[in-house]
């Protein structure tokens, strides 16, 4: 007796699944290291979490509501933009700032997207990593905060 199987999983499913898996284990592996902060900015990022970006965001000069509202500006404008990475190494400057070079998929939901070398920046401010961004490259992600 042969038995039909009702539809196939989808390899986009099976790598979707698979990243989550990963970053969710080096989020807790990391805790509050510069790799940890760095995939729950990113993580957020995924997500539109506006509140979970400012906290983890370094902008000088900007209050947190500020920052805020900038965040919710980037979400409106990049609502339909998707992206995949994984983290490639974490590099310590110095005890103050860090950097996560990453392999970036842009525009991931489409099949012919491949992996680019960037780098989020991090530092240190009150004894927290947060995200430097206005050191983000610009072509990594469109529309970032200014």
């Amino acid at each position: 007796m042969r038995m039909k199987r009702s539809g196939r999983t989808s390899i986009v499913v099976v790598i979707t699944i698979v990243l989550v898996a990963a970053v969710v284990g080096l989020f807790l592996l990391a805790g509050e290291s510069p790799t940890g902060v760095g995939v729950k900015f990113l993580t957020s990022l995924a997500k539109g979490d506006t509140k979970t970006l400012a906290d983890l965001s370094y902008m000088e000069g900007n209050t947190p509501q500020q920052v805020e509202e900038k965040w919710k500006q980037t979400k409106d404008a990049t609502k339909y933009w998707m992206f995949a990475f994984s983290v490639k190494n974490t590099t310590l400057q110095d005890s103050d700032s860090a950097s996560l070079v990453l392999d970036w998929i842009k525009n991931a939901s489409n099949p012919s997207a491949y992996g680019e070398e960037f780098e989020l920046p991090m530092v240190k401010v009150d004894g927290k990593w947060k995200v430097d961004v206005r050191a983000i490259s610009r072509e990594m992600y469109p529309a970032l905060p200014k």
